[in-house]
């Protein structure tokens, strides 16, 4: 085990202990119920999270002190967001939107027969699930407050990340600043950060026509991707006629790199979906870029939704 350098507020983990015993299995059900009712709804974009009125309601209903005491009490509902057959290790993530103060529900996703490198993190989940909705995250609830080295990494690519507090059960309220004192971040290499209003690629266009077109340049426009200068996109079909998209949000030490299909794949579990119901994908990429993103996710497709088509399309950047 770890050493763990930081002091936790005793008083705070006895509280949050207590709430678990006497009223936990309750606000959890409650939640699960809420989330429910979201899924597949697509269009409002909402799937795996709480507004905030709702969040404050509940809070209110069950006697606790704020919402972040919910947060670390709902940590086993965003557990049921998690995906890891082959760690069989559950991590769920429950993150305070910056301006609406909506709750995101996350957690780790793993992926059987392909390699390990694709796997989805709890705390990036929720991150690229507000990067979808176009906002930020300044507060993340998780079991113990210290994501791994390669989530640090991800979560510093963000421009809000210099304000992001973690909290976790135990009573740790901490900094990114104090998790990781000396990042290698996005100023290293000349950028500002991450920015889920920005649209980095306005005059992208597709080499060919295609009927999800508009679906897949739109994503496509907001990719971050300062380092490789090659956007991604992804549309996944589903069964029951619904769409969902993803783009690649890549990071200054590249590695914790976000693919398209994994950030579509966000989407999916978020709005109740499996991987069955993919009924076929499309991808924008930069053929023969830097970054060309035709075998990667072909393979991952592959790996998840065998009996998924996939087209791939050239983008003139």
């Amino acid at each position: 085990m770890s050493l763990n350098p930081f002091a936790a507020d005793a008083q705070i983990r006895a509280r949050i202990e207590k709430l678990a015993a006497a009223c936990g299995p309750a606000v959890n059900a409650t939640v699960a119920e809420r989330l429910a009712a979201r899924r597949h709804a697509i269009a409002d974009n909402l799937g795996g999270v709480l507004l905030a009125e709702e969040a404050r309601a509940i809070a209110e209903k069950f006697g606790l002190a704020s919402v972040e005491e919910l947060m670390l009490l709902v940590l086993p509902t965003a557990q049921a967001l998690a995906s890891p057959p082959i760690s069989t290790f559950y991590v769920g993530a429950v993150g305070l939107e910056a301006g609406t103060g909506n709750l995101v529900f996350g957690g780790n996703v793993e992926f059987p027969q392909t390699h390990l490198g694709f796997t989805l993190h709890g705390e990036g989940f929720v991150f690229t699930r507000a990067w979808s909705r176009g906002t930020s995250i300044t507060k993340i609830a998780i079991s113990e407050a210290h994501p791994c080295a390669h989530c640090r990494q991800y979560l510093s690519e963000f421009a809000s990340t210099k304000s992001l507090r973690l909290i976790d059960p135990l009573g740790h309220d901490l900094s990114m600043a104090q998790l990781y004192p000396w990042p290698f971040d996005p100023a290293y290499l000349g950028e500002p950060g991450a920015d889920p209003q920005a649209v980095q690629w306005p005059a992208l266009a597709l080499d060919e026509p295609h009927p999800l077109a508009e679906k897949l340049l739109a994503a496509g426009r907001r990719a971050h991707t300062p380092y490789g200068k090659s956007p991604a996109a992804v549309v996944l079909t589903l069964r029951d006629g619904a769409v969902v998209s993803g783009t690649s949000i890549e990071s200054v030490a590249f590695n914790p790199t976000i693919g398209p299909l994994q950030a579509a794949i966000v989407d999916l579990l978020a709005h109740g979906y499996r991987y069955d119901d993919i009924e076929s994908a499309v991808l924008g990429t930069v053929r023969g870029g830097a970054v060309d993103y035709s075998r990667s996710v072909a393979e991952l497709l592959g790996a998840i939704a065998p009996q998924a088509k996939l087209d791939i399309l050239g983008w003139i950047v």
